[in-house]
């Protein structure tokens, strides 16, 4: 039986969400999502190089999507990429140059396209010609609560939905950064979901469905492990001690950690940032602190590994 696969993509947080879209089949097909592509090596600069500029440091697993698309390709002939979601409206979420180069662009044009309202102005702001009606906005649909747009792009059995912050918690740019997408996969064989939450959601942002988990489903939060902070902004990445506040109310199987590369930061936001980091071997000894009857088990990735959800 085919299994939920995550793969990461790049020492940020790029990943490829393989999602099988049949309950027998052994090697699939799968439903191929990618998330927050930042695959080119240029640097990613939000508004000027002199306020923020990063580079990362790990090159990717593929250097573009033209070419993990034909890796899918070269696995199956039935196989491509399905999705590309954007999560938030920042370059190092929504690159650029990954998304127009000119091998990618039939890519991007072909697959259909999930955002939130934030991360939809930016996307137009790249004028990249696309089908409207191949994107898709997550935040309207959760305000209109009409899935109908969402189900006409995705196979049976499977939701993407946005999950905006509830509160501004820690800091003034708190709305912008700390929601989630939640990605729901029920195939009649297995049921699994995963929240990706780059920067980190309070449990005041899930909604009450999320606080009941079935016996027979899985659940794989992706959230940063390093704590990360900026002057006057307040917290930009909560890290690991929210991951933690998590366990109790989402109850992951599995805490896969994203968004914690240590890119060369330039400009005045790579001055200021602050870094708390959580090693996987320090963390895993915090949730056996806290939560001694958990049975969640932490993952760290390299770009090119992955994960299978069993």
């Amino acid at each position: 039986m085919a299994v939920v696969e995550l793969h990461k993509l790049n020492g940020d947080t790029s990943w490829l969400v393989r999602l099988p879209t049949s309950p027998t089949a052994a090697t699939g097909p799968f439903y191929n999502l990618v998330l927050d592509p930042w695959l080119h090596p240029t640097s990613q600069v939000d508004g000027s190089p002199i306020f923020s500029r990063q580079t990362r440091i790990e090159p990717a697993a593929f250097p573009s999507l033209a070419q993990l698309d034909q890796w899918l390709r070269s696995q199956s002939s039935e196989q491509r990429i399905d999705a590309i979601l954007f999560s938030h409206p920042f370059t190092d979420h929504l690159h650029p140059e990954t998304l127009t180069d000119q091998e990618s662009l039939g890519v991007l044009q072909r697959a259909t396209i999930f955002t939130t309202g934030d991360s939809l102005s930016a996307l137009r702001s790249v004028r990249v010609k696309l089908d409207a009606e191949r994107v898709v906005n997550l935040s309207s649909i959760a305000v209109k609560q009409d899935a109908d747009q969402q189900g006409a792009h995705l196979p049976i059995g499977m939701a993407i939905d946005h999950l905006p912050a509830k509160d501004w918690a820690l800091s003034p740019a708190w709305g912008k950064l700390h929601g989630g997408i939640l990605i729901s996969c029920d195939n009649n064989a297995q049921k699994v979901k995963v929240l990706y939450s780059p920067h980190g959601i309070t449990t005041t942002s899930l909604p009450s469905d999320l606080l009941f988990k079935q016996d027979s489903e899985k659940r794989v939060l992706i959230h940063s492990f390093d704590r990360q902070t900026l002057p006057l902004i307040g917290t930009v990445a909560c890290g690991f001690p929210n991951a933690l506040h998590l366990i109790p109310s989402f109850k992951p199987d599995v805490i896969v950690a994203t968004h914690d590369e240590h890119k060369r930061g330039e400009g005045v936001i790579g001055r200021l940032l602050s870094r708390q980091t959580f090693p996987q071997d320090h963390a895993q000894q915090l949730v056996k602190d806290t939560h001694p009857q958990s049975s969640c088990v932490l993952k760290q990735l390299s770009p090119g590994q992955h994960i299978s959800i069993t």
